[in-house]
């Protein structure tokens, strides 16, 4: 699939004209603009995934980035481009007409659900009831739900407002990030009720702060003002029978490549890039559905062994099929050059220290002080700090902390490659 170099169309398609500003606004980057896709309740059909290797090919870099969101970009589109590439994905069904419903539609749905286990069907029903619900337009920016079966610990680090958590007794419980405290429901519909009045809340909260001036605040942040000032939870328009229970602890870790009884197969990517190439020929071997995960990881959804060796699944320069892969104990962004805001080169670092990563360990290698590749604390976490008196770059090391944490010491990049063991020695 050869780059297209056709000339552009002077005016956008009619699908994007007349939209609101910041309805798919792109991000700026280094090598272009990166255009973030958010497939409908993280699936991907084989006719989805091909669209997505094409575009990669003919309009970006021809590599697709598999996110801790569940989404996936491509990156390098330029400004000229871009219309035609969101008309694509409206086409295929990978982006909506309504700028509205396409940012209330933020939820991470667990990737290893069954078909039996609800969490599809409450998925389904909450992203129809988002749209239809009223006076949720004030919620703060980027508010999300995740919807987990219970059954690993695989969403307990992603980022959501509202989390919604199948318990064992098959209830439901509705859980706001970062408190101790979830709404019981004894099934979906009053789960989806009143995952509703949360966020029906919280837009009402925030709708008050701003016109008074204030920042909206996150949903974590509004209940816990509102517990201090009050001494109880708030009222909510939740079904009868819903109430407050303590939310219980738990860990664990996120699921591993291979194979997934009754579902298919889970399979990796490098630092969660997949080439264009690669991920067409998955496309052309899977009839089923990709299911994408917050991992950086794809389900292909009933893949037989003989699809997945002529998909090319265990090609260890594409995919990551072992759950002993060292490459799965380290993440990067991007990096210099492709963001412009990084302080030195992430990814080529981060995969020659993979095999010095002790197993249970993860290094991080991030261009600056945002950690927009992993905001949580890693083992080890390196932070570019730009060129030394040479010319390799300095990085910073944090222990056990994110990218946004305290420094211990700083190596320039040549020293850590040099001495790569030494980095987990002296921790």
């Amino acid at each position: 699939m050869p780059k297209d170099t056709s000339s552009p169309t002077s005016t956008p398609p009619p699908l994007i004209q007349g939209w609101c500003p910041g309805a798919w606004q792109p991000m700026a980057s280094g090598d272009g603009l990166v255009v973030r896709v958010r497939p409908r309740l993280g699936r991907l059909s084989a006719k989805q995934a091909l669209l997505l290797a094409d575009l990669a090919e003919r309009f970006g870099t021809g590599l697709l980035e598999l996110t801790s969101r569940a989404n996936v970009q491509l990156r390098g589109v330029s400004p000229s481009q871009h219309p035609t590439v969101l008309q694509a994905l409206a086409d295929s069904g990978l982006l909506d007409a309504d700028a509205r419903q396409e940012r209330l539609r933020n939820l991470i749905v667990d990737p290893l659900w069954h078909a039996d286990d609800q969490v599809w069907k409450l998925a389904h029903a909450l992203q129809e009831a988002l749209v239809r619900t009223e006076n949720l337009d004030a919620l703060p920016a980027k508010f999300g739900f995740s919807i987990s079966s219970g059954r690993h610990a695989g969403l307990a680090q992603v980022a959501a407002d509202v989390r919604l958590v199948r318990t064992e007794a098959s209830t439901w419980l509705i859980h706001p990030e970062g408190h101790d405290r979830a709404l019981a429901a004894p099934h979906r519909a009053h789960a989806t009720a009143s995952a509703l009045a949360l966020a029906r809340w919280c837009a009402t909260q925030a709708l008050a702060r701003r016109e008074r001036g204030e920042h909206p605040g996150r949903l974590s942040t509004l209940l816990r003002g509102w517990h201090a000032a009050h001494r109880e939870w708030p009222a909510l328009a939740v079904p009868a029978g819903v109430r407050w229970v303590p939310m219980p602890g738990g860990a664990g870790e996120i699921p591993a490549p291979g194979w997934v009884p009754g579902l298919g197969l889970l399979i990796g990517a490098p630092l969660g890039r997949v080439s264009a190439p690669a991920l067409a020929r998955l496309a052309h071997e899977q009839p089923n559905a990709l299911r994408v995960t917050p991992w950086r990881m794809l389900l292909a959804e009933s893949i037989t062994p003989q699809a997945a060796e002529s998909a090319g699944l265990w090609d260890a320069r594409h995919w990551i099929s072992s759950p002993a892969d060292a490459r799965l104990r380290v993440s990067a962004c991007t990096g210099a050059p492709g963001c412009s805001q990084a302080l030195g080169p992430t990814q080529s670092l981060a995969l020659h220290l993979a095999g010095q990563v002790p197993p249970h360990a993860h290094l991080h290698v991030s261009g600056c002080a945002k950690g927009c590749a992993r905001q949580q604390a890693a083992t080890i976490t390196l932070r570019a700090q730009g060129q030394g008196s040479g010319t390799s770059p300095i990085f910073e090391v944090i222990s056990n902390g994110s990218a946004r944490g305290v420094a211990e010491a700083a190596w320039d990049e040549r020293a850590l490659r040099d001495n790569p063991g030494l980095l987990f020695e002296e921790n």
